[in-house]
């Protein structure tokens, strides 16, 4: 059962397509975001690809803080809802997390 203030994050490929390790569920997770391929920066200023739904799921923070930042005061419900309700429709998660789409921070 969700959690009223949680986002449950799958994580996608650049070509949109749900990431083969990536976990999913119809009524369990929410949205999509890369998660496959990500640069990210390691010790020592060096920068190495990763894969995970721990690459995914900062996408998502950065879209909360993105709308927290542009609606203040919004409280963490109307954040999450803004985030779900803006999804973009994603064949690859259809059926696979509740809003059945990526994340498009371009919808709020």
């Amino acid at each position: 059962m969700p959690q009223a203030n949680v986002i449950a994050v799958a994580a996608i490929t650049s070509a949109g397509a749900k990431s083969s390790f990536s976990n999913y569920g119809a009524t369990t997770v929410d949205i999509g975001a890369p998660g496959s391929g990500i640069w990210s920066s390691t010790a020592y200023n060096i920068y190495e690809s990763y894969n995970g739904t721990s690459m995914a799921t900062p996408h998502v923070t950065g879209a909360a803080a993105l709308y927290a930042s542009s609606h203040p005061g919004s409280t963490a419900a109307a954040i999450k809802a803004a985030i779900l309700n803006s999804a973009t429709p994603t064949a690859s998660l259809a059926g696979k997390c509740t809003t059945g789409g990526r994340l498009n921070v371009s919808g709020f």
